[in-house]
């Protein structure tokens, strides 16, 4: 989790240093993930600085029955 919360520039692989394998749909699955779901964009709409995507999910898999999901709280949606 914490490799993706730093900042990355424009257009650099955010996966280039993670292990991954491929989804049947081609999008990356981290191998050490505890499950993952394939989703296909219908659609997305600029807000502010960031996107809003809204996506249907098509397949997904879990991979670790016993692991332990993380939590990432924020005081404030202002400071990331």
């Amino acid at each position: 989790m914490k490799h993706f919360l730093k900042p990355f520039v424009p257009g650099q692989d955010r996966f280039a240093d993670v292990a991954t394998e491929q989804a049947e749909n081609g999008s990356p699955v981290l191998k050490d993930a505890l499950a993952y779901l394939e989703c296909s964009v219908k659609n997305r709409m600029e807000s502010g600085d960031h996107w809003l995507v809204y996506a249907t999910v098509e397949n997904g898999k879990v991979l670790n029955q016993d692991g332990v999901t993380a939590v990432h709280h924020r005081k404030s949606g202002n400071h990331y």
